[in-house]
């Protein structure tokens, strides 16, 4: 007889941010985000105590994808900025480190929660309003008649990740080949409604950076025992295609969960076998050139179509699928009955490609298919990793560009602008404003200091060297002061807009200084050389705001322990 065990009630924690353990939790978490964030942020390294995989990454979506977290409050904050990034690729560590400043800021200045929720609300709504407008001083607009814009958005997510190590030639030279895979993304002359096309990305170990490449078309594994002189025999193209998604293996465990009705003297495998064997017949008769499954092909079938003349891809996989019916055009076949007319496709050519140290079969689209393929090369497989991920998030902060075609000043300048802004702007409405909030004038004020004090946490994030951060009380940028003064090279504010001069005043960032206006940069020939998605991080700003008024406003955590 079994043990019955008295059942245990619910822990309940009562004002959890007035718990120092949890409250110490916050801070460290912040301080693991704080630590990995910008171009000279420190790694991370994630593994077990019993061995395994050891994860080396500074991204946001690595770090808290892989690491458990027992207390309910971070796993909120977690999820959240999960969420995020999953939406937008990119600003997660953003998110992260602000709002965990806001809710530490806001338990620093002794704010009463109601008062700080409506004040923040308030603040991110002007926040919206500033960033979305014409007279926006940390927003430029994205030129698609030029790839610099591209290339300065990808390059700045490329060098804000130091685990994939790359020097300065390696960092350009991915970040053009991701501004050519999103062009070669975007569909042309369409004359209906254009698809967005895709990119596959291939990873190749032990290879130099340098010989990473972008190709129009789908490059895929080299069918086994195809040899160049099969290619030539097949002529020039375009060649037509077919493609099952169904299991071509002939095994019954592949026809599902269903109940068969077998005769005396039916072999229902050999059955299988001679449908299979009509189905390469008509393929055949068709003059089908390329045929590809999703799943395994019988190998007498595969012989079949080797004597035939036919390049068979077997195991396409399901990530391959879509790409493979974008570029040929044709719709996957869903059992082994005979193919209808309209599921051929076609492809303009094939061809061998060697990748490094690998050779690939390249698949040419025959009409406008939005289709490439970025082969990534590295020189280990922890490097070759978060390369490859950064990568494909790079390529879709560009897409989220053809919807909002703006960018951010990046380098902490968007910060420190944006909260010289908000000091300034409610300065003189304090009094009005906080009536209008229901707070009281003390309070709002209060609530000012703790929003702007966590953006300029942030752009102090990006330095981890010791060196000071600097804010002009001109334009609003960040800088920090050139440890090498000896050097001819002009020196500019973080995101490469503004540059130097002898009358331009600074003073420590998150300093009391005098509020002022920033000034509108115009008629400069200077380009910011690091940028940020705009889209990306307005959605961090709002939803990171939110989630902090929602974390201070958690008055009791239950917990069922059984």
């Amino acid at each position: 007889m079994s043990r019955i065990c008295k059942k245990k009630p619910a822990v309940c924690t009562d004002d959890p941010l007035s718990d120092s353990s949890i409250c110490q939790k916050i801070a460290l978490l912040r301080n693991i985000l704080s630590t990995a964030y910008g171009p000279t942020g420190r790694l991370k390294q994630i593994h077990n105590n019993v061995g395994g995989h050891v994860l080396t990454t500074s991204t946001s979506t690595a770090l808290l994808k892989r690491v458990d977290m027992s207390e309910p409050l971070l796993k909120l904050i977690s999820t959240s900025v999960q969420h995020h990034t999953a939406r937008y690729s990119d600003c997660g560590l953003f998110m992260g480190i602000f709002m965990l400043r806001l809710i530490e800021n806001t338990q620093k200045y002794n704010l009463r929660t109601v008062a700080a929720a409506k004040s923040y609300k308030h603040l991110v709504e002007e926040c919206n309003m500033y960033l979305k407008g014409d007279s926006c001083g940390c927003k430029v607009s994205v030129d698609f008649s030029s790839c610099i814009s591209l290339v300065a958005l990808a390059r700045s997510m490329i060098t804000s990740k130091p685990a994939c190590m790359l020097n300065s030639r390696e960092t350009q030279h991915i970040s053009s080949l991701i501004a050519q895979a999103f062009l070669y993304s975007i569909p042309c002359n369409s004359p209906d409604v254009a698809c967005f096309g895709r990119t596959v990305t291939i990873g190749i170990e032990g290879q130099p950076v340098s010989d990473s490449s972008v190709f129009p078309g789908l490059l895929v594994d080299v069918p086994e025992m195809l040899q160049p002189a099969d290619l030539k025999r097949l002529g020039s193209g375009p060649f037509k295609v077919v493609v099952f998604s169904a299991s071509l293996s002939g095994d019954m465990s592949e026809v599902g969960d269903v109940t068969l009705e077998i005769h005396r003297g039916v072999d229902p495998e050999l059955d299988l076998l001679q449908q299979l064997l009509k189905l390469g017949e008509q393929v055949v008769k068709d003059k089908v050139s390329l045929f590809a499954c999703q799943k395994v092909v019988h190998p007498v079938l595969l012989h079949y179509f080797r004597e035939h003349g036919v390049v068979v891809i077997e195991r396409l996989g399901l990530a391959l699928m879509e790409p493979f019916i974008q570029i040929s055009g044709a719709q996957a076949v869903a059992s082994c009955s005979p193919v209808p007319a309209e599921a051929y496709g076609l492809v303009r050519g094939l061809c061998f490609q060697s990748c490094g140290s690998r050779e690939l079969l390249h698949l040419l689209p025959s009409k406008d298919a939005a289709i490439s393929t970025l082969v990534l090369c590295h020189r280990n497989e922890t490097m070759l990793e978060e390369l490859k991920m950064t990568c494909q998030r790079a390529e879709h902060v560009l897409r989220l560009t053809l919807r909002e075609p703006y960018a951010l000043l990046g380098g902490g300048c968007t910060e420190t602008l944006l909260a010289t802004h908000i000091t300034h702007m409610n300065q003189s409405t304090a009094t009005t404003t906080a009536a209008a909030l229901g707070v009281s004038h003390s309070e709002f004020l209060m609530a000012v200091k703790a929003f702007c004090s966590s953006l300029h946490a942030v752009a102090l994030s990006l330095e981890h060297d010791g060196q000071d951060c600097l804010i002009d009380l001109t334009y609003a940028h960040r800088w920090v002061p050139d440890i090498y003064p000896q050097t001819t090279a002009r020196q500019t504010c973080g995101c490469g807009l503004v540059e130097d001069r002898s009358d331009l005043e600074k003073t420590p960032l998150n300093t009391a200084c005098h509020t002022f206006s920033p000034v509108f940069l115009e008629n400069t020939d200077n380009q910011p050389i690091i940028l940020d998605s705009f889209s990306a991080k307005l959605n961090a700003l709002n939803v990171a705001v939110e989630m902090a008024n929602f974390v201070l406003d958690v008055k009791y955590i239950i917990k069922d322990i059984n």
